[in-house]
């Protein structure tokens, strides 16, 4: 036990989570509430997570206090083919699925789609498992993942 606990104190941590999507106002707010963490003991740590746009925010000369504060910046980039089709492999062993669900070229579309970003790779997952539940297949294909795309492409107006 070390001794804050010792002296009853509890650790706090605080998440932001879509930073990026603070506005002038929560991010001099934010600036307000990390000077106090220049203190020689910090309060609580201040944790943002939030899109690209956030690192691109706060480059800006405005924010340059805030970034200042900042002791650790890490930027999660997407997971390799291997690692999507690994992680595909794991929701599915989750969903107790025995047999191979994702053919090796819808992994393939899958992965160049999502550019391995997690949180896309589960939106068109589990929308081709709809399609595939719908259609009676057993074994999502490329195809599956391509009328997914498209249907998402229609969706934003993108769609040529």
């Amino acid at each position: 036990m070390s001794r804050r606990e010792a002296q009853g104190e509890r650790n706090i941590l605080v998440v932001i989570d879509e930073a990026h999507e603070m506005n002038e106002a929560m991010l001099l707010e934010l600036r307000f509430v990390m000077s106090h963490q220049m203190d020689a003991r910090s309060l609580f740590p201040v944790l943002l997570a939030g899109q690209p746009e956030l690192r691109k925010k706060l480059r800006l000369k405005k924010y340059e206090s805030i970034s200042q504060r900042i002791g650790i910046q890490y930027h999660l980039s997407g997971m390799s083919r291997e690692e999507t089709a690994g992680y595909v492999r794991h929701h599915m062993g989750a969903a107790e699925l025995q047999r191979p669900v994702f053919s090796d070229s819808a992994i393939q579309m899958l992965h160049a789609a999502s550019q391995g970003i997690p949180r896309v790779v589960n939106q068109i997952c589990s929308q081709a498992l709809y399609d595939v539940e719908r259609s009676d297949a057993e074994v999502v294909e490329d195809g599956h993942i391509g009328r997914v795309l498209s249907d998402m492409d229609r969706q934003r107006g993108t769609a040529g």
